[in-house]
């Protein structure tokens, strides 16, 4: 299928009118949820909870959904006074029983994130079904705004307030900055203008904009911002789900392509790579290669990306980074 591909390139281009418009869809979805119950937070602990899907129990969000609705969620604690947030994530696709129940703790210091000093007066569990925020919704409503699938063009919370969310109760844990540290020493020479390319694929063309993008229309893009920042010495941060796609980036710029070599990929085919059952890797794996190539990304020197919550989490680690966002 061919298809017109459009990029929105942050400060220096305008969010097309007619896709930011909410659908109507979108606008009854909206109006619901506001006639939902709030929780009760104020001087109370709030236990957030891996969501699930309504009409499958077994359907679970990726790693960065998750991550990104624990910072609304710390976003809502603070402002509704709640005394703390913990995080309990026992989803399967990350899980490893022999590092603990809760994968959350896999990847980040601090599951309890306290807010001031403020003393809690028990626990507030979201994890009710017909709530807000609770077993089928969870924060990212209050991160991304009103039309979800264009963040980070549109939002609902500021990226620099998101990063300080982050820098303020979240903390990744040493050994895997660690990682991220050598394998950017080894691979990128300090005076490259770095370009971050993150594509995903798989099972993408279920969601919104309900088809794949031309491998193509990256590689286009990467010449074009090439070119704008005027880089007559760069190398590019690749990072994807699909072999295909750091294969077909390697052709078209021989030399110039750095990529995590442990990183779990799929032919565009397979199942994505968090449900793919088959994979000889643990769920430890693909959530640490995930957030590597999240933080990887973060320290390029600007950032191409398709609709993708890890390459928004890149976004938050590093609230500067410019962009360029396929929009359609």
């Amino acid at each position: 299928m061919t298809v017109s591909v459009e990029w929105y390139r942050s400060g220096r281009t305008v969010p097309p009118a007619d896709l930011v418009r909410p659908s109507r869809r979108r606008l009854l979805r909206l109006w619901l949820r506001d006639r939902l119950p709030e929780p009760n937070v104020r001087d109370r602990t709030m236990v957030l909870y891996c969501r699930q899907g309504m009409r499958s129990h077994t359907s679970w969000p990726g790693m960065f959904s998750e991550f990104v609705s624990a910072l609304g969620a710390l976003s809502y604690g603070e402002e509704h006074g709640a005394a703390a947030l913990r995080v309990d994530f026992r989803s399967p696709h990350y899980l490893d029983p022999a590092r603990g129940p809760n994968w959350w703790s896999y990847f980040f210091e601090r599951d309890l994130m306290p807010f001031g000093n403020r003393r809690s007066a028990g626990e507030t569990h979201l994890n009710r079904a017909a709530a807000k925020y609770g077993k089928f919704g969870g924060f990212g409503d209050r991160v991304n705004g009103p039309t979800p699938h264009l963040y980070p063009m549109t939002a609902g919370i500021a990226r620099a307030e998101l990063h300080r969310l982050l820098a303020s109760h979240v903390a990744v844990r040493r050994h895997i900055l660690d990682k991220v540290d050598s394998m950017r020493a080894a691979a990128i020479d300090p005076s490259a203008y770095v370009v971050g390319v993150h594509y995903r694929g798989t099972d993408t063309a279920r969601h919104f904009p309900y088809y794949r993008i031309p491998y193509s229309a990256f590689a286009d893009e990467v010449r074009r911002t090439v070119e704008w920042a005027g880089a007559s010495r760069y190398q590019l941060l690749v990072a994807s789900d699909e072999v295909d796609f750091v294969e077909y980036m390697d052709r078209v710029f021989p030399g110039q392509v750095v990529y995590s070599r442990e990183a779990p990929r799929v032919r565009p085919t397979d199942a994505a790579i968090h449900f793919n059952r088959e994979l000889p890797v643990s769920g430890y794996v693909k959530g640490e290669s995930a957030l590597i190539d999240c933080l990887l990304l973060s320290r390029a020197n600007y950032l191409i990306k398709g609709r993708s919550s890890l390459s928004d989490a890149s976004l938050i680690f590093n609230a500067s980074l410019q962009y360029s966002f396929c929009v359609r």
